[in-house]
């Protein structure tokens, strides 16, 4: 049996995956690194306890940790963290979410634990490749979808973030540390200020994995409410890097992308 430890994030992600290892049969240890109230059983830790939240790991004998859920960290955090996992920060030097990821990965090598990513133990959750929800994708806007994911990846290769927003073939707005929703805040403001979304073209949001990135951590998600703030952006086709793309609640996604006339594909990289 596999001792599991769950780092859990914010968003719909972490009691999917903790459902998914008590129904394999795994022990669990939850923590909770941002406060939330639907996790039973969680110890409660934030990221400035870092220290206590690694000794929690050790005292555990966790086998095997996964990491699910989003997480916003300050400069002053990430510094408390290096610090806190010592050799294994020193080794990283970390300078942004790839960096902070080998260490973790160097950390759990030294300490005999085997990383899991969100696939391995809820591999139901990967986006496929073709239609996935909403309309078809018109043929004559694959192109454009394609485009779409090699910008993110463009992104993503600088450490920046996982998603962007293209008119036609034209980025208009690339993901930060504020993440999907704040993109597509973005988007709505810029298409009400007449600077994007008025040339005929669609206005479709990427999603693709860090090239950089190992699998184990913060792979690119959506959820129906993805879709909500899509469609107040105007957004009328997402495509994702399919097989490295997580769906959460899936018939809610294809419920909200059937009412909002959204387009949702998974397209393979390359």
């Amino acid at each position: 049996m596999r001792r599991v430890t769950l780092i859990a994030g914010s968003g719909m992600l972490a009691p999917l995956v903790a459902a998914a290892v008590r129904e394999r049969g795994d022990t669990l240890q939850i923590i909770d690194i941002v406060g939330r109230e639907d996790l039973d059983g969680a110890v409660n830790l934030t990221l400035a306890q870092a220290p206590e939240l690694i000794a929690a790991v050790k005292a555990y004998k966790t086998t095997h940790l996964v990491m699910a859920g989003g997480v916003h960290i300050s400069d002053a955090e990430r510094e408390g963290i290096v610090q806190a996992f010592g050799f294994a920060g020193k080794v990283a030097r970390v300078a942004g979410d790839v960096g902070l990821a080998g260490m973790i990965l160097v950390f759990c090598r030294v300490n005999r634990i085997k990383l899991v990513g969100v696939q391995d133990v809820a591999p139901g959750l990967l986006a496929p490749e073709g239609h996935i929800a909403g309309p078809p994708l018109d043929a004559a806007f694959t192109a454009s979808a394609q485009r779409a994911l090699a910008v993110a990846r463009a992104i993503g290769a600088v450490d920046l973030g996982q998603s962007v927003i293209v008119s036609g073939n034209r980025p208009i707005a690339a993901e930060d540390t504020g993440g999907t929703d704040a993109l597509l805040l973005r988007a709505a403001e810029l298409r009400a200020r007449g600077l994007a979304g008025n040339s005929g073209m669609p206005l479709i949001l990427g999603k693709a994995k860090k090239p950089k990135q190992p699998s184990f951590v913060d792979l690119p998600a959506i959820g129906p409410n993805t879709l909500v703030n899509a469609a107040a952006a105007g957004v009328s086709v997402i495509a994702l890097e399919a097989r490295n793309t997580l769906l959460l609640d899936r018939a809610a996604i294809e419920q909200e992308a059937a009412t909002r006339g959204i387009t949702v594909v998974g397209l393979k990289h390359g």
